[in-house]
């Protein structure tokens, strides 16, 4: 039913498993391919050395596995100027970028700080002001406009935005909209809004565990419920 699972962790960052285990659990699920897609080098676990280190043992699982690895970074947004915890000489080391907010990494500056992260931790007591999500929409789009992004991942989980003028910039750059299994929430009330769009979608796991990868239907269901037609979704194939 699906290629691939593109969004899973490992111990190089916030995970459980490792990478041979992510590796194992796709294959014995049946995917053809499965990203490792650890957190970018701005929380404590993560740095650019070990990235490199983990593209050796993409490549292990790969050889030993018989299905694609592929080694990639969930990259944080850390400024209201859409920076991400990459550096520009580190991004052709990249194989696969994908990009998203978690107000657990280290933001750039205390502007940053005050304006983009703190909002974030009373979200589920006070609404987001429209004068944040403002601010936020342009932080991910100057993001997206910047940055060589395959995908876009759990929009609007934490960090609310404007979701259809977001995702009709990653339609503009091509970028992948990601359905995340464990953030669906976040995404009611914009279905539609998703469906009328000229995006293409991704359904990804977000698994921290190696149980969890390719557990991918209720993010299919729930496209499919909102009228998204399956050819939008680049990683299924079929029955």
């Amino acid at each position: 039913m699906f290629i691939g699972d593109y969004h899973t962790h490992t111990k190089f960052s916030d995970g459980k498993g490792s990478v041979w285990e992510n590796a194992s659990a796709a294959r014995e699920k049946g995917l053809r391919e499965v990203a490792v897609t650890d957190h970018g080098f701005h929380i404590p676990s993560m740095t650019f050395a070990k990235y490199l280190e983990e593209k050796d043992l993409c490549k292990e699982a790969e050889d030993g596995l018989g299905l694609r690895v592929i080694c990639g970074i969930e990259a944080n947004i850390i400024s209201l100027e859409g920076d991400i915890d990459v550096k520009e000489e580190e991004l052709s080391s990249i194989d696969y970028l994908t990009v998203g907010f978690h107000k657990f990494a280290l933001f750039k500056g205390l502007s940053d700080f005050f304006k983009m992260y703190a909002v974030t931790y009373f979200n589920e007591l006070v609404k987001t002001s429209e004068k944040a999500v403002e601010r936020n929409t342009r932080a991910v789009i100057a993001a997206l406009e910047r940055y060589p992004v395959k995908v876009l991942t759990h929009i609007n989980h934490s960090l609310k935005v404007d979701v259809p003028a977001v995702v009709a910039a990653c339609a503009k750059k091509g970028v992948l909209v990601e359905l995340n299994v464990k953030h669906l929430d976040d995404l009611d009330g914009h279905w539609e809004e998703l469906e009328r769009s000229d995006a293409r979608f991704i359904v990804n796991s977000d698994a921290h565990r190696p149980f969890e990868i390719g557990e991918l239907a209720p993010a299919l269901d729930a496209a499919l419920r909102a009228g998204i037609r399956k050819e939008r979704i680049v990683n299924y194939y079929g029955e």
